[in-house]
């Protein structure tokens, strides 16, 4: 018992993760761990972002499907064809006006427009440290899974 509440100790005293965006610090869905996507509660989520340093801007939003192999599984990390774009956005959220499929991974990005200038897509980095080991993953979109039942 003593050796197990030592190596948990030891476990979580060197527990510690980072997650470094590149562009819009996305919000909601929230960055998770990359091989677990957040689920969402609708089929029409509401995505959030934080508001660019620059003034008299506007955002993109574009959502892709995930891969699904002939087995069922989707890979991670690996975005299939474009599911949702909308541009010109004025506002730090956006509820996704067309319905997504039910019980599918997908990916969202944002980024700046001001005037015909556009910014890189925001993306994150991710690093996992668990005392002997990790979990890394770098330039990612958020990934989000929707409901197997529309509410």
């Amino acid at each position: 018992m003593k050796y197990w509440v030592f190596v948990l100790t030891i476990i979580l005293l060197g527990l510690s993760a980072c997650t470094t965006f590149h562009g819009l610090t996305l919000v909601s869905p929230k960055a998770g761990h990359p091989n677990a996507p957040t689920k969402v509660d609708t089929l029409q989520p509401t995505l959030k972002w934080k508001p660019s340093s620059q003034t008299d801007v506007a955002y993109d939003v574009i959502i892709y499907e995930g891969i699904e192999m002939a087995t069922g599984n989707r890979l991670a990390g690996l975005v299939g064809k474009e599911a949702y774009y909308r541009q010109g956005i004025k506002e730090t959220e956006h509820k996704v006006e067309d319905v997504l499929k039910p019980k599918t991974e997908y990916y969202w990005s944002v980024r700046v427009r001001q005037g015909e200038q556009v910014s890189d897509w925001s993306r994150y980095d991710y690093f996992l440290f668990g005392g002997v080991g990790w979990v890394s993953g770098k330039n990612l979109l958020i990934r989000f899974k929707t409901p197997k039942k529309v509410r």
